[in-house]
């Protein structure tokens, strides 16, 4: 059975109330420290806003690791994977970056505020380099691109296993389709063979995940797409949400457990 995880707002009682956090966990959270006002607010933002023990509680449930995934908060580059260091490199930038983004959209965003949609933008994120990190330390198997695969990983474990997780999907899918707006109307000949999918492509694979989940609470998600193919399309997202869901719980740790 999955058991849903509260998230973001709500999060701060699981520390007080969960077993899983009163012993080591598979995941560790680094903070460098900030080198000026703004990225300690940035810090006491991400602090508070719960993410990291939704993170930490996910992993233990679902996906622990064998080798012990550190999260670094202000590193210079990422949001990355290390493979060498077996670390996630998130900068305190990324976080601001991600809420600068929603505040100049929130008309257009499903988001209440800048601030949730940038949280739900970094545990997206964090679930995605975590995917990596996951792939890489059970050896799994990956035919395709890496990079669609943990956007599904991350999607996934919000729909199936986090309260609220597929609002929490849309509204990072909705920094998807800001930073596609911010995109030149053309690209680069290496840009189609980048191991990212197009920003606009993740945005609408997000929302095919979360309406396949469950179509009855999203009857209008995808709408954006043109009615000749709206019918055909919405089909094929409840049965890829099916196909993902079933080939991912091949590799959680509930399901190895079940059978």
């Amino acid at each position: 059975m999955k058991r849903a995880i509260c998230a973001l707002a709500s999060i701060s009682m699981l520390a007080l109330t969960s077993p899983l956090l009163a012993k080591e966990s598979s995941v560790a959270v680094q903070y460098l420290s900030p080198v000026n006002d703004q990225e300690q607010q940035i810090l006491k933002a991400i602090k508070d806003s719960g993410v990291d023990e939704t993170l930490m509680s996910l992993a233990d449930l679902y996906f622990p690791f064998n080798n012990p995934l550190t999260i670094k908060y202000g590193s210079d580059d990422g949001p990355l994977y290390d493979p060498e260091s077996h670390q996630v490199h998130i900068p305190y930038e990324f976080y601001l970056q991600s809420e600068q983004y929603f505040d100049k959209n929130l008309t257009q965003s499903s988001a209440e505020s800048a601030q949730e949609g940038a949280n739900a933008t970094l545990l997206h994120t964090l679930l995605h380099e975590a995917g990596h990190a996951y792939i890489a330390d059970q050896n799994i198997p990956i035919l395709g691109k890496e990079e669609d695969a943990v956007d599904n990983f991350a999607t996934l474990l919000l729909l199936n296993y986090v309260e609220g997780g597929d609002s929490i999907a849309i509204n990072a899918a909705d920094m998807f389709a800001f930073e596609s707006e911010d995109k030149p109307e053309y690209y680069e000949f290496d840009e189609y063979i980048d191991e990212h999918s197009f920003d606009l492509q993740r945005y609408f694979s997000t929302l095919c995940l979360v309406y396949g989940y469950d179509p009855e609470a999203h009857p209008k998600l995808l709408d954006e797409i043109e009615k000749d193919y709206l019918t055909e399309r919405k089909g094929f997202c409840e049965y890829h949400y099916q196909s993902l869901d079933q080939n991912w719980s091949v590799y959680l740790k509930t399901e190895r457990e079940a059978n």
